[in-house]
C-alpha cells in the first residue's frame, strides 16, 4: 500500500506535457526539416541564437504552439529519454510516410 502511495505521489509530481503528443510530432517534423534546411542553406555554419529562435517561432506559430511551451516540452522530454525516443520514433515514421507519399506523387 505504501508503495502505491509513493508511486502515485511521484507520478503526480512528474511534469505534465505542455504540448499534446500528436501536435508535438507534427511540430518536430517541421523542426527537423527546418534544421536540415538551415544546415544546407548556411553550409553547416554556426548560426546566432536569434536566427534559430526566429525560425522556431515561425514553426511554432504554424502549429499554434508558443515557443515557451515548445521549449518547456523539449526540456520535459530531455528529462525522460524513453518518452523522447518514443516521440522521435513517431516523428521518423511520419517523415518516412511523407517521403513515400511525395515520391508516389512524382511518378
Amino acid at each position: 500500500m505504501l508503495g502505491m502511495v509513493i508511486i502515485s505521489a511521484w507520478v503526480s509530481c512528474a511534469p505534465k506535457a505542455r504540448v499534446e503528443e500528436k501536435k508535438m510530432v507534427d511540430l518536430m517534423c517541421d523542426v527537423m526539416l527546418l534544421e536540415a534546411g538551415n544546415q544546407i542553406k548556411y553550409n553547416y555554419a554556426a548560426l546566432p541564437d536569434s536566427l534559430w529562435q526566429s525560425h522556431y517561432n515561425f514553426v511554432c506559430a504554424k502549429h499554434k504552439v508558443s515557443y515557451a511551451d515548445f521549449k518547456a516540452e523539449l526540456l520535459r522530454l530531455k528529462a525522460d529519454p524513453e518518452a523522447f525516443t518514443a516521440l522521435m520514433e513517431k516523428v521518423i515514421t511520419q517523415m518516412q510516410v511523407a517521403e513515400l507519399n511525395a515520391r508516389k506523387g512524382r511518378r
